[in-house]
């Protein structure tokens, strides 16, 4: 009796296995994220941000954010209060209050204690949702692979009657040099009509390598983080020569879609037809932690060439199509003017939008 009262009590004095791992994990994300979100944070708020996602682990248990405590509740029942570090960015004793907190848990809760060693990863799956609708977690590198896009037959090229018409529905890496063929066999096509209806866009990078093809040297976008502002350049020449074009744009026009949207326009290339953009212009870094999950933190803002930020505003079109019917007259439609207020629509089927830019193709 007395040898099984000596190991129950050795087990007892163990601390719990997954606490190590949390620690450490722990660290990492209270040191990283402060440094590269977009906003400023402090440390006690990315670890109260984590300590509210214990509720994704089991949803009797609750953390309460008090003025200068922290609180556990299990069935809501106190299981205990205490005091916040002084210091709001100091890591080490954010990491040691966050982890006797995950540890009461486990003690508690049969379900904390079953996913002990992804407990942590399973907080940071809900508290991301506080930071922004662009910031994500995923569990795995994989994980992260299978939630991009899958962007393969994408793009749409076709002669219609004298001008050359492109719809990319996503960007990839072999976009330009699909644009690339299609420009080449197309030389003595008049126009172009550039579709990017619906389009959610791909790698900034690939939006820029795109307006590359028609804009004679000058800046594409910019994006800003809370250190610096970086500016990407189209090189000198047009594969185009100079070619008019008009863009298709509407709601779902998204990312570096509107990147590209905006930058053909804002540099004078080419005029935008449809609806107002999205309005999606943020950029995420990834963050590995140490036991292979991913945070893909936004950590800055796209900017148009002229300075302006697409995220949450997106690109107005010189000529809005917004609720009009396929049977608008398309002369009156251009009378309206250029610049109009013009809200978000679906309009990528519409053959108006279409027509709209063929006639001005015409002038």
């Amino acid at each position: 009796m007395r040898k099984s009262w000596l190991i129950a009590g050795i087990f007892l004095l163990l601390p719990r296995l997954g606490l190590a791992a949390d620690k450490i994990l722990l660290e990492e994300s209270f040191r990283k994220v402060p440094e590269q979100y977009i906003l400023p944070v402090d440390v006690e708020t990315v670890a109260m941000r984590l300590l509210k996602g214990i509720s994704a682990v089991d949803k009797n248990l609750k953390v309460g954010n008090d003025r200068d405590k922290i609180s556990l509740y299990y069935k809501g029942q106190l299981v205990k209060s205490r005091f916040k570090p002084q210091d709001k960015n100091d890591v080490a004793e954010w990491v040691e209050a966050s982890s006797e907190i995950m540890d009461l848990a486990v003690s508690k809760s049969p379900l904390a204690e079953k996913y002990d060693f992804k407990m942590a990863d399973l907080m940071w799956g809900e508290a991301i949702k506080a930071y922004d609708k662009d910031s994500k977690f995923y569990f795995s590198p994989e994980d992260q692979k299978i939630n991009q896009s899958r962007r393969l037959r994408n793009t749409v090229t076709e002669r219609r009657g004298d001008n050359l018409y492109i719809r990319l529905r996503a960007f990839n890496a072999a976009s330009r040099q699909m644009l690339e063929k299609a420009l080449g066999e197309n030389s003595d096509a008049k126009g172009i009509i550039l579709d990017l209806r619906g389009s959610p866009g791909g790698m900034l990078s690939e939006a820029v390598e795109l307006a590359d093809l028609f804009i004679d040297e000058g800046i594409a976008a910019s994006v800003k983080s809370r250190q610096d502002t970086v500016y990407y350049n189209t090189k000198p020449g047009d594969m185009a020569r100079g070619k008019k074009m008009v863009v298709l744009g509407d709601g779902n026009t998204a990312s570096s879609a509107e990147v590209l949207a905006a930058a053909l326009q804002e540099q004078s290339r080419a005029k935008l037809v449809g609806t107002l953009t999205y309005g999606k212009g943020t950029q995420q870094n990834l963050i590995e932690l140490s036991d292979g999950a991913v945070l893909a933190l936004t950590h800055a803002l796209v900017y148009t060439p002229s300075g302006n930020r697409l995220d949450h505003r997106g690109v107005l079109p010189n000529y809005c199509t917004f609720e009009m019917p396929e049977t608008k007259n398309i002369e009156n439609l251009l009378k309206l003017g250029e610049n109009n207020p013009c809200p978000a629509e679906d309009r990528s089927e519409s053959s108006l939008d279409f027509a709209v830019a063929e006639e001005l193709l015409k002038r």
